[in-house]
């Protein structure tokens, strides 16, 4: 753990980061000496929901820690990195990937630190859950796609809108983005981000 970097959120204008930053400082002060990072970067969001995956604070950690300028990230909880589990755990999984390891200082049984002997264990679990969601995802699209047909919904839409697009646009707008931050995130139109959650809503 040489360089780290710790995230905090408030969901509220009301509340502050106070109490997170008590926390992490206590524990970051009782490491030993060689365990201690040598480098401590800072973000946060304020007034955002954890459902919400285009905070800024929190897409700028990720992207030191996929660019791996940070080798560990520090939470007070995992309710502030991501209030949706599978997207943390899909998150987590890729971060181990690129060897980012995740701490968090109040649940240490969710801590995927190097030097956790339970580390494998997790991670195949989480690989599971998150696979199995993913399983059930492609289901539900499929069981929408058959219904509207049995409907007579004719379904000519253009070749961009597969079956690939319309799951990651459903567990997007499920993770609480908008049409126009998706459209961002997947550098796709505006429009036909629209014109998918259109069609997903007719088909359910």
């Amino acid at each position: 753990m040489k360089s780290i970097g710790i995230y905090y959120r408030v969901s509220t204008d009301r509340q502050d980061f106070e109490s997170q930053k008590h926390a992490v400082e206590g524990w970051l002060s009782k490491l030993d000496p060689d365990k201690a990072p040598k480098k401590t970067t800072v973000w946060s969001d304020e007034g955002l929901s954890g459902n919400n995956l285009n905070r800024p604070g929190y897409k700028a950690l990720l992207s030191a820690a996929f660019a791996q300028k940070i080798d560990t990230i520090v939470v007070y909880r995992l309710d502030r990195f991501s209030r949706n589990a599978s997207d943390a755990i899909k998150t987590l999984l890729s971060l181990d990937e690129v060897g980012v390891a995740f701490i968090s200082i109040t649940q240490p049984v969710l801590n995927l630190g190097h030097e956790n002997p339970f580390r494998r264990t997790m991670l195949a679990a989480f690989a599971e859950i998150a696979e199995i969601e993913r399983q059930t995802i492609v289901v539900r699209v499929k069981a929408g796609l058959k219904a509207a047909q049995e409907r007579g919904v004719k379904l000519g839409q253009p070749s961009k809108i597969d079956d690939d697009l319309k799951i990651k646009v459903q567990e997007k707008r499920e993770a609480g983005l908008s049409y126009r931050a998706i459209a961002e995130d997947l550098k796709l139109s505006y429009g036909l981000i629209y014109k998918v959650a259109q069609t997903l809503s007719s088909e359910k």
